[in-house]
């Protein structure tokens, strides 16, 4: 009977711990990336994005992926990465509007990935 309470314990420990982490880890460094994606729709807006500013604006992304692959559900990933495909194409392309129609995406989903990071009971139940 102890044991099972211990190990419930520290399963529950475990938790709270990987969701201090998730929240304390990723939440800053979306925001960072979401201002960068507002800097890169400006210049896509202007016609003035280059694929060098966009290549590191993917980069930072890779980065951030990675640790989110970790932490996050994928699909929520999975969505932001497809956004950068096709915006990288568009970028190829000289295609702006559609560049700046993908960001836009990417822009929203920058910020609601990590309000679901956050425990919310709205989000429980």
């Amino acid at each position: 009977m102890n044991g099972n309470i211990i190990a419930g314990l520290v399963a529950l420990l475990f938790v709270v711990t990987c969701g201090v982490l998730e929240v304390t880890l990723l939440s800053g460094r979306y925001d960072v990336l979401h201002e960068q994606c507002v800097e890169i729709i400006a210049l896509s807006d202007d016609n003035k994005l280059t694929q060098e500013a966009f290549d590191d604006f993917r980069d930072n992304w890779v980065e951030l992926r990675e640790l989110s692959e970790l932490l996050l559900p994928h699909v929520d990933v999975y969505e932001i990465n497809l956004r950068f495909a096709e915006a990288e194409a568009y970028v190829k392309q000289g295609d702006f509007r559609q560049v700046t129609a993908q960001l836009s995406v990417v822009k929203e989903l920058l910020v609601y990935v990590p309000h679901l990071m956050v425990p919310n009971w709205k989000h429980i139940f």
